[in-house]
């Protein structure tokens, strides 16, 4: 079916339809049609909440081993992309706990210039680690191919993304030039304190991406 998602416009977040990107969701339901996806779902949840909780820059974000939601999206050749959008943009007020994106990347015979990438906005702002403020704000990204087996990880609620241009010069009928991502979000069981949270060091980007 038709993929979309949720960016944000004056401050609202609006649903937006993805030409050229269609997407199912992926469950228990479909083990013995895809039994490799359910069971690398599985694992991930199993694993990567235990793994992060409690470490680091991810101790307060308490992720949750019960519950994900997954999807898998399949970009069409021709230029398709994703607009700038970040994938939780109003958590609590919405009711969405989503704290984790997990993007695993199933395009074994991927090559430079099939497109495609990820583009992840930070902050370039001048900081001169003086404690002032910076004295500029700016953006700047960085660009992650969909190579086959590569797996992103990012704040759902903080960090702006989007999908540049899958095989600009193919042919939409090219189906070897399909871009394959399996997406898994991780809520927290801690919503109140982890989503959007004011101590964040990405809690600024949304206003830095979208003026």
């Amino acid at each position: 079916e038709q993929s979309w998602s949720e960016r944000i416009v004056d401050g609202e977040a609006l649903r937006f339809d993805k030409d050229g990107v269609y997407a199912f969701e992926p469950d228990g339901g479909d083990y013995y049609s895809a039994p490799d996806l359910i069971t690398y779902m599985a694992t991930l949840l199993q694993t990567l909440p235990g793994a992060l909780n409690g470490q680091g820059a991810t101790s307060d974000v308490d992720l949750s081993a019960s519950s994900f939601n997954a999807k898998l999206a399949v970009t069409s050749p021709g230029g398709s992309k994703y607009p700038l959008h970040i994938d939780n943009p109003q958590g609590l007020a919405a009711g969405d706990t989503r704290k984790l994106t997990c993007i695993l990347y199933l395009n074994p015979d991927y090559r430079d210039g099939d497109g495609g990438e990820l583009r992840i906005i930070l902050d370039g702002s001048d900081d001169d680690d003086d404690g002032e403020p910076p004295r500029t704000k700016s953006t700047q990204s960085v660009d992650l191919a969909p190579l086959g087996g590569r797996l992103l990880l990012f704040w759902s609620d903080e960090i702006p993304h989007e999908v540049l241009p899958t095989a600009p010069s193919g042919s939409p009928d090219d189906a070897s030039l399909d871009r394959y991502a399996l997406t898994v979000w991780i809520p927290t069981d801690s919503a109140a304190t982890a989503i959007h949270s004011a101590r964040s060091k990405f809690g600024h980007l949304k206003d830095l991406a979208f003026p």
